[in-house]
């Protein structure tokens, strides 16, 4: 997977990284935590330094894309983003490289993952990114317009069709389940209280 991905990027393809993508992204990973592998070389397409920590970071964060995105992701530039962080790295930022956003942790705010120069490379911690609706269709918009294609004008709306399949899901079951004989059989297996 790694040589058909610095393949694609050497053939000028945009590359993205989520958490451990992110990591593989960058130049080197340090883990002398999980592991005991020490230092390993991660693609060489970030300029950044991965190091494992003790602890696992786990919440909910809001924030900010940052102002002034090039390349493809030019049109992300400000959009409000939300989701969840659940690694256990930090990841540091050398030269050629921009912080992709800034996310609120309580009273702070603190830079997050990596862009390049050019835009073509980009990876974050931020897990949840391509919920959001005006995220996704920038940066679909933003390879539409590599390629040479009209941007799309309309939205998809993500949560509303996924909560349509969640029905659409409930429906099936309801309608091929038996209901009834698992709960039976579930009191019959039921350890005495």
């Amino acid at each position: 997977m790694a040589h058909g991905v610095l393949q694609a990027h050497r053939q000028g393809v945009p590359v993205a990284g989520i958490c451990g993508g992110y990591q593989m992204l960058g130049d080197t990973i340090i883990d002398e935590v999980e592991s005991g592998l020490g230092t390993l070389p991660g693609l060489g397409l970030l300029n950044t330094v991965t190091h494992f920590a003790q602890d696992k970071t786990t919440t909910q964060v809001e924030g900010q894309m940052a102002s002034a995105l090039p390349g493809w992701l030019a049109a992300a530039s400000g959009l409000a983003v939300r989701g969840y962080e659940i690694h256990m790295g930090e990841t540091t930022l050398n030269a050629q490289c921009q912080p992709a956003m800034t996310l609120r942790k309580g009273e702070n705010a603190i830079a997050d993952g990596a862009v390049t120069d050019d835009g073509l490379v980009f990876g974050t911690y931020l897990h949840g990114l391509f919920d959001s609706d005006a995220f996704t269709r920038a940066l679909v918009n933003g390879l539409r317009v590599r390629k040479g294609l009209t941007p799309l004008d309309h939205a998809f709306h993500y949560a509303q069709y996924k909560s349509q399949q969640f029905d659409l899901l409930a429906d099936a079951m309801r309608q091929h389940i038996d209901i009834e004989k698992i709960y039976t059989i579930m009191q019959q297996h039921q350890e005495p209280v």
